[in-house]
Order: structure tokens, then C-alpha cells, then sequence
């Protein structure tokens, strides 16, 4: 089991490597309109467009960095409770629920933009102009398209890739790995703020957590299935323990 735990690929690194190699880049974007002798000698808007970039690199890359660390303490067993894979039908079970919410979910938001939609185009239509109409109707029918296909084309396509995940699921008391996704609630402003033993829609965990951005509190739900000869009681209480307010 530890070999399989030391296989499982360490996204987080990959990403924080990428951006590390942007960060360079786009430093070098900085500093080209400084030097002579190059066609970018003097374009300031350019290294301004630099220094941005280089300074939201490095934030990211330092953020995944901190994530790669923290997953390398699940796969090493230094914060790692439990370890467990799933198997193929464990993995339809918790692809159907995730993919059934998701449309519900959907479908509830579309009622509203739908809603909307009617009452932010209608009124506008008698301030226009007639040969103005045909360009906006054209725009907002084309926004809510956008939406509604977006609607109809993620629930099947997470469907399709939580089939395809590695089914590992690795948890500690601040952050867990489930079928190729890591998640934490260690940073600032951010917790578990629940987490129970469920029996449906399947026998598993029901684990939820929440953060802070710059677009306020949000709350992150997470259902995984465990084999029916696992008793996630013990685990259950562990999380509360260690993540008390």
C-alpha cells in the first residue's frame, strides 16, 4: 500500500513548477524594456504588463509549493490517518452522485438566469433603437446559451474524469487527497466546518470546508465512498478532535 501511496502523482509540484518557470518569464518581460538593443527597448507598458505578471507567478507558485508540501506529508505518512482505494464501483457510485447533484444544482441556476434574463432584456428593448434591438437580443441570447451549454456539458464531463481518477483517497486532519484532487482548510480564514459518516447516497464520509478569497466565504462539500467494511466512525472523530474552533 505505501508503494501505491509514493506512485500517486504530486500535481501540486507540477503546477508550482510551471508557474515558477512563468514567474522567470515573465521577469524577463520586466527587464527587456530596460535594455538597449532589443525591440521591446522602452515599452513601458510592457514592463509594467511584467512586473504584474511576475508578481501573480510567484504568489501562485508559492501557494502550490505550500500544497506540494502538504501532499507530500500524506504520501510519506507523516500526516496521513488513513489510506484506502476505491474501486471501480465505488468510483460510479460517487461519479453518478456527483454528476445527479450537479445537474439538479444546474438546473436550479438556470431557472434563475432565466428569470434573469427576461427581466434585464425585456425593459431594455423600449430604450433602444429598432435597428439596435436585432444586436442586443443576438448578445444576451447569446450569453445564455453560453450558460446553458455550460450547464448541460460539466456534470457529464467531471462524470467522465472522476471515472477516469486514480480512486486513492488519503486523509489527515488538514487536508485530504481524493481520487486525484487535493484539498486543505489549514490556511487563514478557513476550516472543517463539518464532517459525518454517511449511509447515502453511499456508505462514506461527508466532509465539508470552507475559505476565504477576495470574493468572500465559500463552502466546499465533499461525498467519497468507503468499502462497506470500513468504519469511518473512528476517523469521523478524529477530524472533529483535531479541527475544533
Amino acid at each position: 500500500m505505501k508503494e501505491l501511496v509514493s506512485a500517486i502523482k504530486n500535481k501540486q509540484r507540477t503546477t508550482a513548477r510551471t508557474f515558477s518557470l512563468l514567474t522567470i518569464l515573465a521577469v524577463v518581460i520586466m527587464v527587456l524594456p530596460f535594455l538597449d538593443g532589443n525591440p521591446f527597448t522602452g515599452m513601458w507598458a510592457l514592463a509594467f504588463l511584467g512586473i504584474f505578471l511576475s508578481l501573480f507567478f510567484f504568489v501562485v507558485a508559492l501557494l502550490f509549493g505550500r500544497r506540494a508540501k502538504k501532499m507530500d506529508s500524506l504520501q510519506s505518512g507523516e500526516k496521513l490517518l488513513v489510506h484506502l482505494e476505491m474501486t471501480a464501483e465505488m468510483k460510479k457510485q460517487y461519479a453518478t452522485t456527483l454528476r445527479d447533484e450537479s445537474r439538479a444544482k444546474n438546473k436550479a441556476v438556470m431557472w434563475v438566469v432565466g428569470i434573469l434574463f427576461v427581466l434585464i432584456t425585456i425593459p431594455f428593448l423600449f430604450f433602444l433603437e429598432k435597428d439596435e434591438i436585432g444586436g442586443f437580443v443576438f448578445i444576451m441570447g447569446a450569453i445564455f446559451l453560453v450558460v446553458f451549454a455550460a450547464s448541460k456539458f460539466f456534470p457529464g464531463y467531471y462524470y467522465r474524469k472522476n471515472l477516469k481518477g486514480d480512486g486513492q483517497i488519503l486523509i489527515g486532519e488538514k487536508y485530504a487527497y481524493f481520487n486525484g484532487y487535493f484539498h486543505n482548510w489549514d490556511y487563514p480564514l478557513s476550516g472543517l466546518s463539518k464532517v459525518k459518516a454517511i449511509k447515502e447516497p453511499f456508505h462514506g464520509i461527508y466532509l465539508a470546508y470552507y475559505y476565504t478569497d477576495l470574493t468572500w466565504r465559500h463552502t466546499h462539500e465533499i461525498k467519497f465512498p468507503l468499502p462497506e467494511n470500513f468504519d469511518p466512525k473512528p476517523i469521523v472523530e478524529r477530524l472533529r478532535s483535531s479541527n475544533k474552533k
